[in-house]
C-alpha cells in the first residue's frame, strides 16, 4: 500500500494509487472512480490528475473512501487537496503547517526539523545573522532582522537551528554558525521549498519600497528564446549562484545579511514553429 504521508501532491497520489490498485484489480481506472463517485463526466478524474480541474470537498471525501484510506490518511488527503488548490499564499502556508504537523509524528518518513527550516524565511536569515555578530538571545535578533520578527519567533529559530546542528552556543555563551554554506538538496519536500521561495519573492517585492536604491539591486529583462537556449540560461544562472556563494563565503568582515533571488519564467505559451 502506498504511504500517503510521503506525498505533497494529491494528483500524483491519485495517479500512483490507481496504478497500484490496477495491479490486483484490472478494472480500476479513472473512469471507474468517476462512475463510483457519481460524476456525470467519466473523464473528470483524468482532468483532475492532469491539473485541468480541481476537486470539491464532497468529491475529495468520496475518493478517499474509494481508495480505502483510513481516518488519518483521509484527513491528510483532504489537507493535500486544500493545500494544492489554495489560491493565496496565506492559505497555502496555513495548510502547509497542518501537513507538517501530521507528518511530525512519523520521523521514519520525514525529518520535520529539516522541512521546517525552509518553512519560514527568517530561519536562514537568523543562521546568517549569527555569523555576523555575537548573538546571545532572541531579543537581539528580533531587533536586527528586516522586517522584524517577534522574540518568540527568534527563540523558535535559535532552537530549530540548534537541533539541526547549524548553530551552537559556544563557551562564551554566544551562538555561532557551524557550516558556512547550505543547499536544500534533492530530498527536501518541494512544497516546503515553494513556500520558502514565495516568501522570499514577497520580501523582494516589498524591498522596492522599504529600501533606497543604493541599498538594493533589482533589475529585469524580457526576452525570447528556444528550449535549448533556456537550458543554457538556466546553466549560467546556476553558475552565477555558485560564484555568488563563493564570494560570500570568502567575504571578510561581513556586516549585513542579504537575500539574492533570481527568476526565469515564461510570459507566453510555447509557439509552434517559433521565429523563422
Amino acid at each position: 500500500m502506498l504511504e500517503i504521508f510521503t506525498y505533497t501532491d494529491y494528483r500524483r497520489f491519485i495517479k500512483d494509487s490507481c496504478e497500484e490498485t490496477r495491479k490486483v484489480k484490472p478494472f480500476f481506472s479513472y473512469r471507474y472512480i468517476a462512475q463510483k463517485t457519481g460524476l456525470k463526466s467519466v473523464g473528470f478524474i483524468s482532468w483532475v490528475v492532469l491539473g485541468k480541474r480541481n476537486m470539491s470537498a464532497s468529491l475529495t471525501h468520496k475518493i478517499a473512501a474509494i481508495l480505502k484510506l483510513g481516518k488519518r490518511e483521509a484527513d491528510y488527503f483532504e489537507l493535500l487537496v486544500n493545500h494544492n488548490q489554495a489560491r493565496t499564499t496565506e492559505e497555502r502556508q496555513y495548510y502547509l503547517e497542518r501537513l507538517l504537523a501530521f507528518r511530525s509524528t512519523r520521523p521514519a518518513i520525514v525529518d520535520r526539523d529539516r522541512d521546517r527550516y525552509y518553512s519560514r524565511w527568517y530561519y536562514s536569515a537568523v543562521r546568517e545573522l549569527v555569523a555576523l555578530t555575537k548573538i546571545h538571545d532572541e531579543s537581539q535578533i528580533s531587533k536586527l532582522l528586516l522586517p522584524s520578527i517577534s522574540r518568540s519567533e527568534a527563540r523558535d529559530a535559535l532552537q530549530l537551528l540548534s537541533r539541526l546542528g547549524m548553530v551552537r552556543l559556544n563557551k562564551d555563551k554566544f551562538y555561532e554558525r557551524i557550516d558556512p554554506a547550505l543547499t536544500s538538496g534533492p530530498d527536501v519536500d518541494p512544497a516546503i521549498i515553494h513556500g520558502f521561495q514565495t516568501a522570499t519573492m514577497q520580501l523582494a517585492q516589498s524591498a522596492l519600497h522599504r529600501f533606497p536604491k543604493e541599498d538594493r539591486d533589482v533589475s529585469t529583462v524580457t526576452l525570447s528564446c528556444n528550449a535549448k537556449d533556456l537550458a543554457r540560461i538556466r546553466e549560467r544562472v546556476c553558475q552565477m549562484r555558485a560564484e555568488i556563494t563563493q564570494i560570500a563565503c570568502a567575504s571578510e568582515n561581513a556586516d549585513q545579511v542579504f537575500q539574492v533571488n533570481t527568476q526565469v519564467f515564461p510570459l507566453t505559451r510555447r509557439i509552434p514553429g517559433g521565429h523563422p
